[in-house]
């Protein structure tokens, strides 16, 4: 029966989205919509103050997938039980933690309740060593104690009267009907599991001062939406701790926990996060070839380049001296052989290259729609819906130059591919695998590209080493990079009212060398990361 109650409260609560104070709809909201690109109405408007109390309204943001699976092994010390298995995640501008994308479905439901009591199971396993009673203590004694440790960290938060009452309540119905302490526990944890404080990262807030239209978030908000940013998990005992001081509400306490948090190896690992989607690396290790023109390429190399991505990603943003800058410049070095001057920056990583590629060609119309939308920012309208594209075949007379020539000809397809194919074709060096080569099909492979349509990289380009320096110094594309980390963080597009957000965030990050942790701390360390926008908004 309890199980049956349970199970009725979370189809209604998480099917809801947890919006017991809804953040209104946006009056177009194409820019958080999945597959769909920002609508220009949205750009954010100029800043005539960075210092402005101005944030955006949010929804509540459902745990992905992996943010579960970490919160869960943080809570517990377990991995999934086998068996577990949530619904992919859609993608909403790049990333999977878009929270108009993360709605719940029935689906979700179910899962939910399923994983809860497998993880409820597995939890009290060891009870007697997570919740031991003294001498004189009864059962439901040992669980007060329990529950209140437990619940902070479950909720993120700490339990009020009324939900402390009703999980010692269901305990003490279940024990009352014949189940064991042990089963009793476990059907608390599946009631903390499967509520919406646990599936959701819930921001209720209080009312910002002077401010109708603005509530400001809690310290155990603001440590839950530092922790999933920096680390994408839930926070540990010290941040937990400083929210309980209230630390969080200062400049110089959340700096502290900042810093401190952008140290440890979990902002490393929680980051990779991003990069790999941002870069459009998730996947690399399930790509293949074609055999017949890629014959030594396996599962094995696949998993290769996506190891040695993350090697490169890591020892050019996180290690000492480290910057974005350093991402675009970084010339490739393997060991003690001789550093190859061919390969510049991220760009002409192998992993990159093959992202970017089809299974038996290079796709210049690929690659430079990824320098477009992941580095400039720029939304490329999609092709008219009569218009029916058909990339070429290899050719073994022509080179990939030859066969997209076609693209900036046809007028039907001249306005979009004038800006994507001159950036595409400068990669020609690089092939379907990332590797370099002088001669493609008996011909002189020619890397000449040109940029257009931006705010200072104009202009003909040789091969992917002239692009990654233009690139690195570019005003547009460390403003992207604001940008996407912004999104990320978020959890949602910027809009209108981000404006001031964006460029006092990007101030910081320009002064600071382009460093990537001076970027995210700027945007946590920012008023509006403290805030949200209320019913008004």
């Amino acid at each position: 029966m309890a199980k049956r109650l349970i199970a009725a409260m979370v189809v209604c609560l998480v099917s809801s989205g947890c919006e017991e104070n809804p953040a209104p709809e946006f009056q177009s909201m194409s820019v958080d919509a999945p597959g769909t690109q920002p609508n220009i109405d949205l750009v954010p408007k100029p800043c005539l103050d960075v210092h402005t109390l101005e944030p955006g309204s949010t929804l509540p943001r459902r745990l992905t997938n992996d943010e579960y699976e970490s919160s869960i092994k943080d809570l517990f010390g377990l991995d999934l039980p086998d068996g577990i298995v949530f619904p992919p995640e859609e993608e909403a501008l790049g990333f999977d933690n878009n929270a108009r994308a993360l709605q719940a479905t029935p689906l979700h439901t179910e899962r939910y309740m399923y994983a809860a009591e497998l993880i409820a199971q597995a939890a009290t396993e060891d009870l007697d060593e997570q919740m031991p009673c003294t001498a004189n203590e009864q059962a439901d004694g040992c669980l007060e104690r329990y529950l209140d440790a437990i619940g902070v960290r479950a909720w993120r938060r700490p339990l009020d009267a009324l939900e402390r009452t009703a999980l010692l309540k269901l305990y003490r119905g279940a024990v009352a009907a014949g189940e064991t302490h042990r089963e009793g526990v476990s059907l608390v944890i599946t009631a903390l599991l499967q509520s919406p404080s646990f599936l959701y990262r819930v921001e209720v807030g209080t009312p910002s001062n002077g401010h109708d239209d603005i509530v400001e978030l809690t310290n155990y908000e603001v440590a839950s939406r530092l922790s999933y940013f920096i680390w994408r998990t839930m926070p540990d005992d010290a941040l937990f701790l400083a929210a309980e001081n209230q630390e969080l509400v200062t400049d110089a306490g959340l700096a502290r926990q900042v810093d401190r948090m952008l140290q440890d190896p979990k902002a490393n690992a929680g980051f990779w996060h991003f990069f790999e989607q941002w870069l459009h690396l998730d996947g690399v290790e399930n790509l293949d070839r074609d055999p017949r023109y890629y014959p030594d390429f396996d599962s094995a190399s696949a998993r290769a380049m996506k190891a040695d991505a993350k090697a490169f990603i890591e020892e050019a943003v996180w290690s000492d001296g480290g910057t974005v800058e350093r991402l675009f410049t970084r010339v490739f070095k393997d060991g003690d052989d001789p550093a190859d001057v061919r390969r510049v920056g991220i760009l002409s990583h192998p992993a990159i290259l093959a992202a970017t590629s089809k299974p038996n060609m290079t796709s210049p119309i690929h690659r430079g729609i990824f320098v477009r939308e992941q580095l400039l920012c720029t939304a490329l309208p999609p092709p008219p819906p009569d218009l029916m594209v058909v990339a070429p075949d290899p050719d073994p007379n022509l080179t990939t130059r030859q066969l997209f020539e076609a693209h900036s000809a046809d007028p039907n397809c001249a306005g979009c591919h004038q800006l994507i194919d001159p950036l595409g074709l400068g990669f020609e060096h690089f092939d379907a695998i990332g590797q370099w080569r002088e001669i493609q099909n008996g011909r002189a492979v020619d890397a000449s590209g040109e940029v257009l349509a931006t705010t200072d990289i104009n202009g003909p380009f040789y091969g992917l080493d002239e692009l990654a320096v233009r690139l690195a110094t570019s005003d547009q594309v460390h403003r992207c990079v604001t940008t996407q980390v912004f999104r990320y963080a978020m959890g949602r597009g910027e809009r209108s009212e981000d404006g001031c957000t964006l460029e006092s965030v990007y101030e910081s990050y320009v002064d600071s060398g382009y460093d990537f942790r001076a970027l995210v701390k700027s945007l946590a360390m920012h008023p509006n990361f403290r805030h949200r926008g209320g019913a008004g908004r």
